[in-house]
């Protein structure tokens, strides 16, 4: 027992040196403040979701669940790729792609245009089945972050609170033989979320096998240095006690990144400066709607830059920001 204490010990100590370090490189680097005029594009297309995640809060988000209108969206991206726009995913945020009906239609759109060079998602893949595998390899998407655990439908219904572990299973280990045989179309990311259980018996668990052995991703390593640590949503979400929040890192004069180079469009047409944590869409990050405004008017806007610019200059803080431990400096 004292050994392993030690040996946690040690863990946490390097792990804290290293983010300690990465805070003060980032800190002095002048690179780090960038201003994108034309910043990456996330589109929530939709903010329904099949999973009721233990550190998510779908379920108390109090704007109305729907999807995108095709036509605003549709609008939104011809404006995006006149302003020069190239990347674009449907990153929610709040929600999972797969539950749009027309996420694949919607895929196509975007990548017909050639200037757009990258568009995928991440997504809990519990619904993939209900797609035609041969049609969502062939609409465009060019990459997939999963998130799944891989030992047992107890530790599946226990993060991602429904019972959907042997459907989610098989989806994948379909998604990943397809990708075989389209010669890696899609590059696929495995996130096998943190259970309370021991390291030795995740990795040990047949699903886990299985899934391992069919990706040049190591597993292994993975849930070697998993942390438990996650973000509650500034304070939205009860975490179980195995989950801890993230530490509040210093912010002042610095920035978010996200700020500087992602803008989101939600599911109801607004239009946001940062894809994080504004699961309502209702704080002063929100900078306008595709209903009443153009896109590029939005995103190159006075009220965009001055809220990247307060922060960097007066270090004037937005609220939703003060507290959201997903802050990345």
């Amino acid at each position: 027992m004292a050994k392993n204490a030690w040996h946690n010990f040690i863990i946490l100590i390097s792990r804290s040196f290293h983010v300690a370090m990465r805070f003060i490189e980032f800190t002095f680097d002048k690179s780090h403040f960038i201003y994108e005029l034309v910043p990456k594009l996330s589109v929530e297309t939709t903010n329904i979701c099949s999973s009721k995640c233990v550190f998510c809060p779908n379920a108390i988000m109090k704007r109305p669940r729907e999807h995108l209108d095709m036509m605003l969206f549709k609008k939104a991206i011809d404006e995006f790729v006149k302003l020069g726009g190239t990347i674009v995913s449907f990153n929610t945020t709040i929600g999972d792609p797969l539950c749009d009906p027309y996420l694949l239609e919607r895929a196509r759109f975007v990548r017909g245009y050639s200037q757009i060079k990258s568009l995928g998602f991440v997504t809990n893949l519990q619904l993939l089945h209900k797609y035609n595998i041969d049609d969502f390899f062939n609409s465009g998407i060019n990459w997939l972050a999963i998130s799944i655990t891989l030992s047992g439908k107890d530790k599946y219904r226990e993060f991602f609170g429904i019972d959907a572990y042997e459907q989610t299973l098989n989806n994948l280990i379909m998604l990943l033989k397809t990708n075989q045989r389209y010669n890696n179309k899609i590059k696929v990311v495995i996130d096998i979320k943190p259970t309370n259980e021991r390291i030795v018996d995740r990795i040990n668990h047949p699903d886990f096998q299985l899934v391992n052995s069919l990706t040049k991703q190591d597993l292994v390593a993975l849930v070697e240095r998993m942390s438990y640590y996650v973000d509650d949503w500034v304070g939205a979400c009860k975490l179980p006690r195995y989950l801890k929040n993230r530490p509040l890192y210093p912010r002042f004069f610095c920035p978010c990144r996200l700020l500087g180079n992602t803008a989101i469009i939600f599911s109801n047409g607004k239009v946001g400066a940062c894809s994080c944590r504004d699961f309502n869409a209702d704080s002063e990050l929100i900078l306008g709607s595709l209903k009443e405004n153009d896109l590029s008017e939005l995103l190159q806007s006075d009220k965009r830059y001055r809220i990247f610019s307060d922060w960097l200059k007066y270090n004037k803080v937005p609220n939703l920001c003060r507290k959201c431990s997903h802050y990345l400096y």
